[in-house]
């Protein structure tokens, strides 16, 4: 029999047990460390597809530079199906690519998620010092070479993925265009998609100047916040939160930045403007000394490949690459359960008790584990209780206390 000290530390391990074990469900370590060391996005092909792009030159809308942009992406990815998707816009057009895994698969039929980033590149370094250049355009290596490098390394993982939802990519047209930004070719985009579209894209995530050399990511504001949400628990397993332990063989580097805020206007925007949630990864300062988008290489003609690194591609694309693995992102947008149908005879008053069936409805989930698991150990501890006292009563008394004849 145990001891009465032995008994109080079995009984509270088995009330910690159940909050244990909810927890360790949604740990990171149980999401997202296993799959660490089998993330295959490879910074080197990324930073090889900044460099093809940049020596196309200026990828200006309608310019030969896009269209041979555009003509090399499909080459590169034949198990992709591909669509110009084209629309009227200045005196030049713009065109929008948009890919398709499994390349049978439709927006209009089938459940997916999407990703993607802007191609064109500004055609003016409005931020360079020398005003007599501030009318060139931008070679653009980190603000849209480097955001269409990091979608591609997901066009070449994602068919040996074996996802159970399609994959839509759009490489984005006439971003950077403009006396300010004016993310037009998204906007295209996303307001003319179908309802059965929007209803089946279940989420967006764009990268954008995702290649600087000294990366720095922030929280950002104007992103949809479910899938926000998710950034900071896949960067803290991947080591990438100063100060946070990531998981066995991580190298902990200072990367994301969870309590830097800022809010950032890009192609996400146009997409959360028609109810589909979207976000964007993007590097807000770029350049070594950089404490804001203008102090650095942002729309000048500093915008080049040297100053891209293939690690930062590469760390950014395996977030995105564990995310799609995972199953985070689509869980984090997935539709919540809708509530039950409301009895179509009587309805009962709003003073009466709730039905079992309610009731058992409303212990769904951690909460209600962690409630039922509780309530077992109660009922285990009693009844155990019980029984020690029970067993005390009818255990005989010592010997020195046994009263017999001979001692009268």
């Amino acid at each position: 029999m145990l001891s009465r000290g032995r008994m109080l530390v079995v009984c509270a391990l088995l009330l910690v047990a159940p909050w244990t074990h909810v927890n360790a469900e949604e740990s990171p370590e149980a999401l997202f460390c296993t799959l660490i060391p089998t993330l295959e996005a490879d910074g080197e092909r990324a930073n090889a597809s900044v460099a093809w792009q940049v020596g196309l030159g200026p990828r200006l809308p309608g310019s030969n530079a896009s269209t041979a942009l555009l003509d090399g992406l499909e080459a590169r990815h034949p198990s992709w199906s591909f669509e110009r998707d084209d629309h009227a816009w200045s005196s030049t057009g713009l065109t929008n690519l948009v890919a398709m895994y499994p390349p049978n698969a439709t927006l209009e039929q089938d459940r997916a998620f999407g990703l993607g980033a802007h191609y064109d590149t500004r055609h003016i370094a409005d931020r360079e010092p020398d005003e007599a250049n501030q009318s060139t355009p931008i070679p653009g290596a980190n603000d849209g070479a480097s955001g269409v490098a990091a979608v591609e390394e997901m066009m070449h993982l994602i068919p040996g993925m074996d996802l159970d939802h399609a994959v839509v990519v759009v490489m984005f047209d006439a971003e950077d265009q403009g006396e300010t930004p004016i993310i037009e070719g998204s906007r295209r985009w996303a307001d003319n998609l179908t309802q059965s579209e929007r209803e089946n894209l279940a989420g967006f995530v764009l990268l954008d100047m995702v290649g600087d050399a000294s990366l720095d990511l922030a929280n950002i504001t104007s992103n949809h916040p479910s899938l926000n949400d998710v950034v900071e628990p896949m960067a803290e397993a991947m080591g990438l939160i100063d100060g946070r332990e990531g998981c066995s063989g991580t190298v902990n580097k200072d990367v994301y930045q969870p309590e830097t805020r800022t809010w950032i206007g890009d192609d996400h925007m146009r997409i959360n403007a028609v109810e589909v949630p979207a976000m964007v990864i993007i590097d807000h300062r770029y350049g070594p000394n950089a404490t804001r988008l203008a102090d650095g290489y942002w729309h000048t003609l500093q915008d080049t490949p040297e100053h891209v690194s293939a690690e930062s591609l590469e760390t950014v694309a395996r977030m995105v690459e564990l995310g799609l693995r995972s199953g985070a992102w689509m869980e984090a947008v997935a539709p919540q359960e809708p509530a039950p149908t409301a009895p179509t005879i009587e309805e009962p008053d709003q003073d009466e008790p709730t039905s079992e069936a309610e009731g058992a409805d409303g212990l769904a989930g951690p909460l209600g584990l962690l409630l039922l698991g509780w309530a077992f150990v109660v009922g285990v501890t009693s009844i155990s209780a019980v029984s020690i006292v029970l067993l005390r009563k009818l255990r005989p008394p010592p010997v020195s206390s046994t009263w017999s004849w001979d001692e009268a």
